[in-house]
């Protein structure tokens, strides 16, 4: 059903209260609009994502679903539905959707750089540093993939490795500069020659 221009002026509203994160505000303008057309795709997937912001988890996963039951494929949807269960914890589900994307999408990129880092919330380095890679080589200076992929190496015991891909992510990022100095993950390396080399501006 395409709205009509009364109900897109009320979802231009919706939007712009959501913009100035007034977010119940927000939802109460949808629920308007979802009162009149309850299967509004559009209020649906921004009243989820309005209740997301407000941390409201479960009330955002009913307008997912609903809308995912009308549209199954649609992208957007299945992505604020990973970052969703990424902020519950629920990473093995937000895993399964990202694979979901990506069997009919082999480089949705979003996908892929929520995988990379669900799958370092899992210890599963080897894994998300395969994802890494396959970023780097559509991307190659791509600065916080770089990163990813260093800290990966650390935790995967590849020292050498770890220190080059350090340095490929600083040359992309210089501010990633800073970060590193910051980054307990790295405390070990804090007073080594090379790490400092690479984190000295």
């Amino acid at each position: 059903m395409v709205p009509t221009i009364l109900i897109m002026d009320e979802i231009n509203e919706g939007n712009r209260l959501f913009l100035e994160k007034k977010f119940q505000d927000a939802i109460k303008k949808y629920n308007i609009i979802l009162d009149k057309e309850p299967d509004n795709l559009i209020a649906l997937n921004n009243k989820g994502y309005s209740l997301s912001k407000l941390k409201k988890y479960s009330d955002a996963l009913v307008c997912y679903d609903k809308f995912l039951q009308i549209n199954p494929n649609d992208k957007t949807v299945l992505i604020n539905k990973i970052s969703l269960f990424r902020k519950t914890g629920e990473f093995h589900k937000a895993v399964g959707i990202c694979d979901e994307l990506l069997k009919n999408n082999p480089d949705e990129i979003i996908a892929l750089y929520h995988k990379l880092r669900i799958l370092k919330k899992l210890d599963r380095f080897a894994e998300s540093n395969t994802i890494c890679m396959k970023l780097v080589d559509i991307y190659p200076e791509n600065g916080e993939v770089l990163y990813e992929m260093a800290s990966n190496f650390l935790k995967l015991g590849d020292e050498e490795q770890f220190f080059n891909s350090l340095q490929k992510a600083v040359n992309a990022l210089p501010n990633l500069k800073n970060k590193s100095k910051q980054n307990k993950e790295f405390e070990e390396f804090f007073r080594d020659k090379r790490f400092m080399n690479i984190v000295s501006y």
